[in-house]
C-alpha cells in the first residue's frame, strides 16, 4: 500500500522475475543474457493484482524483451598470440551489448544501455599507484532525465578511478549528443572515499550542463553530497548521516524508469523498490533543494536479521515548491539460504498536501 498525497492510493500485489544466463567461455570471457518476463520496465506495467477500483483489477505484462545481453573479455587473453611474451600493453578489458552502467553510486548514471566499453587497469602514474580508465560509447536505450527510452541519443563517457594510500577517488565525464532539437548535455562527477578517524566518508560533486534552456531531458545544476557512517563499539551496527544540496536543476545522464532519481543512493526513504507503483517515500529528484537522511542499521542472528530506522527530509530552496520530512524503517529477515523477507513502512509529512504513508512486504527468492 502506497499513498503520497497527490496520487491515488496504490494497493497491489506486484511481481517481478529476473532471469539470467551466464556462459563462461574462458577465465576472462563470458556472455550474459537477461530478461524480465513479468514487467515492461515501467512502474505501472508490472504483472500485478490491484486492490483499487480506480487502477483496475490487475494485469499481466508477460514478455521476453531482452533487458541485458553483453559479451565481455580481455584482449590480451582473447588473442594470446599477439603478445606471447606478455610484455606489450594489450591488457585491455572490453564489453559490448546491453548492460547496466552505474557511476557515482548511480547519481550520475544508473541505466541499462546498448554500449561498448574499453577499460585499462593498473595504470601507473607519478603519485598514483593504480589508475583505472574506461571509455564508453552508448548508442541506444539511453533513458534521459525524463526516463524516456529511444535511440536518439549517443553517450560518450570517460570514467576514471584511482586508489591512493589514504583514499580512493573517481573522476567521470560524459557528453550526450541528442538527435532531437533539445537534449544535448555535458556531465562531470568527482568523488573521494576515505576514512577520517573512525568515520567512513564519501564526498561527491556531480554537475550537469544542458546545451540551452533546461528541458525534460537535461538541465543545468550541481548536486553536492556527503556521506558519513561509523560502527558503534562492540557491534556490527551502522550509524549514518548523509546530506546533500542541489543548486539548479541537476539531471542524470540516464536512468531506468523504475529506479527513481539521483538521491536513491543517499537513504532508504529516497530509494525506489523498483517494483510496481510503490515509489520512493520522498521525492528523489533534485531541483534547487537541500536535505538529509540519518539512520541506524542494526544486525542480529549472524547478519541474517537487520532493521534500519531512518529520518529524512528535503527543503525547497527556490520558494516555488514544498518541504517534506519522513520517518520509516526497513526490516530484513533471511528465511532460508536463498529466501529473504523484507518489510518497509513509512510516514511522510508533506507541506500544503495531505500526509503520505505506506507499507510494503517483499519476498525475494534467488535461485
Amino acid at each position: 500500500m502506497f499513498e503520497n498525497g497527490p496520487n491515488s492510493t496504490a494497493s497491489e500485489w506486484a511481481n517481478r522475475l529476473d532471469l539470467y544466463a551466464n556462459v563462461q567461455l574462458t577465465g576472462t570471457e563470458k556472455f550474459i543474457i537477461g530478461a524480465r518476463p513479468l514487467d515492461r520496465n515501467l512502474p505501472s506495467q508490472f504483472s500485478r493484482v490491484s486492490f483499487n477500483d480506480n487502477r483496475g483489477s490487475g494485469q499481466t505484462e508477460f514478455n521476453m524483451d531482452i533487458r541485458t545481453m553483453f559479451f565481455e573479455g580481455d584482449l590480451g587473453s582473447l588473442f594470446p598470440k599477439l603478445d606471447p611474451a606478455g610484455t606489450k600493453p594489450l591488457d585491455f578489458g572490453f564489453s559490448v551489448g546491453r548492460q547496466l552502467l552505474q557511476f557515482q553510486e548511480g547519481i550520475m548514471l544508473n541505466d541499462e544501455i546498448d554500449a561498448i566499453g574499453i577499460v585499462r587497469n593498473n595504470i601507473h602514474l607519478p603519485g598514483i599507484p593504480s589508475l583505472r580508465s574506461s571509455f564508453v560509447w552508448g548508442w541506444n536505450e539511453v533513458g534521459r532525465s525524463n526516463a524516456g527510452r529511444h535511440d536518439a541519443a549517443n553517450m560518450f563517457g570517460l570514467f576514471n578511478s584511482a586508489d591512493m594510500q589514504d583514499l580512493s577517488w573517481n573522476l567521470d565525464m560524459v557528453y550526450v549528443a541528442d538527435k532531437d532539437a533539445v537534449g544535448d548535455s555535458f556531465h562531470v562527477g568527482f568523488s573521494t572515499i576515505q576514512r577520517i578517524g573512525v568515520y567512513s566518508t564519501a564526498f561527491r560533486i556531480n554537475s550537469s550542463i544542458a546545451d540551452g534552456a533546461d528541458n525534460a531531458k537535461a538541465g543545468t545544476g550541481t548536486l553536492f553530497s556527503a556521506e558519513t557512517s561509523f560502527t558503534p563499539e562492540k557491534s556490527d551496527d551502522i550509524v549514518y548521516f548523509n546530506a546533500f544540496v542541489a543548486a539548479g536543476n541537476f539531471t542524470q545522464v540516464g536512468r531506468e524508469a523504475i529506479v527513481g532519481g539521483p538521491l536513491g543512493a543517499l537513504g532508504i526513504l529516497f530509494a525506489s523498490p523498483s517494483i510496481g507503483n510503490f515509489g520512493s517515500e520522498l521525492n528523489s529528484f533534485t531541483d534547487d533543494m537541500a536535505g538529509f537522511a540519518t539512520g541506524y542499521q542494526a544486525f542480529w542472528n549472524h547478519h541474517r536479521t537487520s532493521l534500519t530506522f531512518e529520518l529524512a527530509g528535503r527543503k525547497d530552496t527556490s520558494g516555488e515548491r514544498f518541504d517534506d520530512i519522513a520517518v520509516g524503517f526497513e526490516f530484513r529477515q533471511r528465511l532460508a539460504q536463498r529466501i529473504q523477507l523484507q518489510v518497509d513502512t513509512h510516514y511522510t509529512v508533506q507541506e500544503k498536501r495531505s500526509d503520505g504513508y505506506g507499507l510494503r512486504t517483499e519476498i525475494l527468492y534467488q535461485f
